[in-house]
């Protein structure tokens, strides 16, 4: 009985913890399990003492980023414990505003994509890799995919200014804006700040939110080198299904007839291009050569496709090697890039020079840390890429201009006729005998046409030699010496940019063809005679920034109360060479952190930052941000619970700038010119040209940012996140709309003011569901929306006058919103008929007659007339309101499996080239005018896509809500199947890991309200480069 007496006997157990490295943990929470009341924490040393509790007794041991242990006492009176990193919470360190925090002391609005979920997309630019894998990050590829051009457009949380709208790109902590040329095997993560809270810190910058790019880092371990080669082949994502010549010269004669003319080709002449060899006799020995010059001068020509290349190869190479000891660690790589473009391009033999797309990109990235003393460590990086982008030369007839010369090339493509002759290797007619017949102008019935063909092929050539070097130097001191918790880091980047550009121009003759249908003569002559040669022109430039940057840290556990802060201060030198004018930004910026028991969670950040684009003082301000959290699963109520593992309230409110203007520099100061021969001034002729009048009170936009935030985990299983937020962005520059014009100043002389608002405002849901179903089966399924709507509320806008149904046009509607006249499909389907034009009381068009099957427009202030009072606003704007992506991803033993869908809804724009204006070009059709209205049509009740046809402008083609398309897609962004192979079966060949993988990308694009169906729904028109799909495999090596 004694000794059952002295063994029941309460015990106190006293310890250490530490982590892995035997560094003492502070702060770590020791409960005895089944007795809530009975626990503690480690100290400053990591050292906890538990009196009172049973020698049997199970203790909890629980520290953010760490497993939770549960120890068995066994009558220990001092026990050492170890707690090991949660693989789980690794990921749960966000990085921030120049520097991380732990997930759950997170109070402002961040989201996360690592390089796992960006491998996938083999898309060379890694901004368009991002599309719809980030909530509130909207990515779209306006321009298309022309190789070495294919920059995105980002928006974060959509627009809140006329002005700039792209965020804050940083690169290892350095501003910088080569994105798109950065290889994303070589990237560690993408962070997205989008709340004031976040981004305050980047004052006058950060009011567009910020993009930070973490690069890659060796570890200790050894040597690991891993090879990724990628074979790929793009197409077009979609290509205009054109008429045939038949088909042409029908929709041609019944838009002739439409206008009260008579039909343009006869039956005889539409007989000639459906049987071009109608009478030619087999049997005459010279019938090939006839018969080859007959389907020459009667074709039927598609010269999109004669234009485009089927596939196109893409190749990308990259090798990395990363490693090192408890002293240094390394991280390199270096990576190929071929990608070919899809135009069908002569070869080199042919024209002696390569005019074709093509991008052919070199890049290096060194990552060295070293830890010097203990106290001390330092790091270098290095990155570097060289580019050669090439095209055909647009210095002959596009003054140089790149977008031009391809604009006009598709734009040739789609407008060519399908009766015109293409290019054919008959010789004679006084064409040089070594190249192909290919007239810069083909004549047919005087028409004339400018051949694609020959501007993609016959004007030389562009070559930009593109390089960039980005470097940093770093050191990092622990000062713990002084007091714990307190660091000092440093750092210095020099980047340097260089542009060459070599440009082969090509002069020659232009040839002009001319058949007679109804002779069957065909003539050949000189159009314009030039002196054929070949001359060569050179140019460069470069560029440069040097940033500086120096911070001091704090972070320290009293107890339960953990605290933090950071003060920094930051030059950033940009020199753009030549005679502009160098920039410079400084700042100064600091935070403070507060935590409580890992419950309870608040935050102060802010920014004061200057910049020389404003007046003196003028150019520095102050940006200040609030935010709390409050971790409620970390309550005792809720600790324990197995349905709700995580769950986090947050809120934020802060002020944030933007100084971005545009290319214009120095705003407050007059733009005078001093010289002669000015036009388009104030005082034209000799003398002082003042252009753009100066204002001293200029000053940088001003965005308060709300939001509200939710954070949660069920079962460990299931992850989200909610959004809430509201932007005022006041102080935009704009130029005054209500100054009179009789003031005497003109419109584009007026100085800019600060004067602007514009309100925006949203929500994002971030869904994630990861599950271990089985040793062989692991599944992870994600998505995210993403919704924004803004309103422009101070423009400047002078209203018009109670006459017009809308007097405003940008005041209450939001950036990018069209106009335009609203089309009445409650009057006999939405077109004129002949019945309802004989009605004397109808309404008329002050810009022409309608007829039969075109519009009948709305008159909305019910005046008789259809004008300008009666436009109305026409959908929600060119900005995509919804932005969306959802992936899923399975690994079966060796079997892995992606594939990911992207989304863009409510937006739209209007399409004001090809497709609207069928009469431009001596008629442009496609498919949709097949079915246009005739009498017929609408009297038999069939289907009707587009109103009459018509050889010149009508009433049809003014800005009405037909012409205003609903751009929603929905993109099967990506796709991948792979397998690693056995590792027993790679030993002998000194390989760790190989898999194998098929790949594609952009695959299908599902749009059903985008009536132009042969466009992709995210290109901006027409004329542009087209988008492209591309399907891949490859294989990645580990060694």
């Amino acid at each position: 009985m004694y000794s059952i007496g002295i063994f029941a006997q309460n015990i106190t157990v006293t310890g250490l913890v530490t982590d892995t490295k035997n560094e003492p943990l502070i702060g770590v929470t020791l409960r005895v399990v089944g007795e809530a009341e009975k626990g503690t924490i480690t100290d400053f040393d990591g050292k906890y003492i538990l009196p009172n509790i049973p020698p049997n007794a199970k203790i909890e041991v629980s520290y953010v980023g760490m497993e939770k242990q549960v120890i068995d006492v066994k009558g220990r009176t001092s026990i050492h414990i170890i707690l090991n990193e949660d693989a789980e919470l690794l990921e749960e360190v966000v990085v921030v505003a120049y520097g991380v925090q732990k997930k759950v002391s997170v109070t402002g609005a961040i989201s996360t994509v690592s390089t796992a979920d960006l491998r996938v997309s083999t898309s060379p630019s890694l901004a368009n890799a991002l599309s719809g894998r980030i909530a509130g990050l909207t990515s779209m590829q306006r321009v298309g995919g022309q190789p070495g051009v294919d920059d995105a457009t980002m928006y974060l949380r959509g627009a809140s200014t006329i002005n700039g709208t792209n965020p804050l790109i940083l690169i290892d902590g350095v501003p910088r804006d080569n994105i798109r040329t950065l290889d994303i095997h070589e990237v560690e993560s993408v962070s997205v700040l989008k709340d004031a809270s976040a981004t305050a810190v980047f004052g006058v910058r950060g009011a567009n939110g910020v993009l930070i790019i973490t690069t890659k880092r060796g570890e200790e371990g050894k040597p690991e080198l891993s090879v990724n080669v990628t074979q790929s082949y793009s197409k077009l994502t979609r290509e205009p299904d054109m008429p045939g010549s038949v088909e042409y010269m029908n929709l041609r004669n019944e838009a002739m007839i439409n206008d009260g003319f008579e039909p343009q080709f006869t039956p005889d002449i539409i007989e000639k291009f459906q049987n071009p060899l109608k009478g030619l006799d087999p049997n005459d020995p010279d019938y090939e050569s006839k018969a080859a010059l007959r389907r020459w001068m009667y074709p039927d020509n598609n010269w999109y496709r004669m234009l485009i290349k089927r596939w196109s190869p893409q190749t990308t190479i990259n090798t990395n090697m990363s490693g090192g000891t408890d002293k240094v660690s390394y991280f390199m790589n270096v990576g190929y890039l071929h990608q070919g473009g899809n135009m069908n391009t002569l070869s080199k033999d042919i024209l002696k020079y390569d005019p074709s797309f093509k991008l052919d990109r070199y890049s290096f990235r060194s990552n060295i840390d070293y830890k010097v003393t203990k106290w001390m460590n330092a790091y270098l990086n290095l990155g570097t890429y060289i580019e050669k982008v090439n095209m055909p030369n647009p210095g002959v007839m596009y003054g140089g201009d790149r977008n031009w010369l391809v604009r006009d090339m598709i734009y040739q493509a789609q407008t060519i006729l399908p009766i015109s002759p293409g290019p054919s290797t008959i010789p004679g007619f006084g064409v040089p005998a070594d190249r192909p017949l290919d007239p810069t102008y083909l004549n047919v019935g005087h028409y004339a046409d400018r051949s694609p063909i020959m501007i993609m092929n016959w004007y030389g050539y562009n070559l930009d030699t593109r390089s960039n070097l980005n470097s940093s130097f770093g050191l990092d001191f622990d000062l713990g010496a002084i007091t714990k918790g307190l660091s000092l880091k440093g750092m210095i980047s020099y980047d340097a940019y260089g542009n060459n550009m070599t440009r082969g121009n090509m002069f020659q003759t232009d040839y002009q063809a001319f058949v007679d249908p109804n002779t069957d003569e065909l003539t050949f002559s000189v159009h314009e005679l030039k002196q054929d040669n070949f001359s060569m022109s050179y140019s460069e430039g470069s560029r440069y920034n040097i940033n500086v940057q120096g911070q001091l840290l704090y972070n320290r556990t009293f107890g339960e109360h953990t605290i933090g802060g950071m003060l920094r201060a930051e030059r950033d030198y940009w020199d753009s060479g030549g005679a502009q004018i160098p920039f410079n930004v400084l700042g100064f910026a600091g935070r403070a952190t507060y935590d409580y028991a890992s419950r309870y969670f608040a935050e102060v950040n802010f920014g004061y930052n200057g910049s020389e684009q404003f007046a003196p003082g003028k150019r520095f301000g102050f940006f200040p941000a609030l935010s709390a959290g409050w971790a409620i699963s970390n309550e005792a109520f809720l600790v324990d619970n197995p349905i709700v593992t995580f769950l986090k309230i947050r809120a934020s409110y802060g002020k944030v700038g933007n100084d971005k203007m545009g290319s214009a520099r120095f705003l407050y100061l007059d733009d005078i010119t001093v010289g002669e021969g000015f036009s388009g001034s104030l005082a034209a002729g000799k003398g002082i040209n003042e252009g753009l009048l100066g204002n001293k009170m200029l000053t940088w936009e001003t965005a308060d940012k709300y939001n509200l935030g939710l954070d949660f985990s069920i079962t460990k299983d299931i992850t989200g996140k909610l959004e809430l937020f509201r932007e005022n962005r006041s102080q935009i520059l704009l130029t005054r709309q209500s100054i009179p014009s009789w003031q005497g100043t003109p419109v584009g002389n007026i100085p800019k003011v600060n004067m602007g608002e514009i309100v925006n405002k949203g929500y994002e849901i971030e869904l994630g569901y990861n599950k271990q179903v089985n040793s062989d089966l692991f599944i992870n399924v994600k998505g995210q929306v993403s919704y924004n709507r803004n309103k422009r509320i101070v423009m400047d806008e002078v209203p018009r006058d109670e006459t017009y149904a809308y007097q405003y046009r940008s005041t209450g509607y939001p950036l990018g919103q069209n106009w335009g006249y609203l089309i009445d499909w409650n009057q006999d389907g939405g077109y004129w008929t002949e019945e309802t034009l004989a009605d004397p009381n109808r309404v008329t068009y002050d810009f022409g007659t309608p007829g039969p099957g075109d519009f009948v427009y709305k008159d909305l202030n019910n005046d008789g007339v259809i004008n300008d009072k009666d436009q109305a606003p026409i959908g929600v704007g060119n900005i995509p309101r919804y932005s969306y992506g959802a992936s899923l991803s399975a690994q079966w033993k060796g079997f892995d499996a992606y594939i990911f869908f992207q989304g863009l809804a409510k937006f739209n724009s209007t399409l004001a080239a090809q497709g609207t204006r069928e009469y431009i070009i001596r008629g442009t059709y496609f498919p949709y005018h097949k079915k246009a209205w005739t009498k017929e049509r609408w009297e038999n009740g069939e289907e009707i896509t587009y109103p009459a046809l018509h050889t010149q402008e009508s009433t049809n083609h003014r800005a009405n809500s037909f012409f205003v398309f609903d751009r929603d897609l929905l993109r099967l962004k990506n796709f991948e199947i792979g397998y690693t192979l056995p590792a027993n079966s790679l030993k002998i060949l000194g390989i760790s890991n190989l898999r194998l993988f098929v790949n594609g990308q952009n695959v299908f694009t599902w749009s059903p309200k985008f009536r132009p169906g042969h466009l992709d729904p995210e290109n901006d028109d027409s004329i542009g480069y087209p988008q492209t799909s591309i399907f891949s495999f490859g294989t990645n090596i580990k060694f």
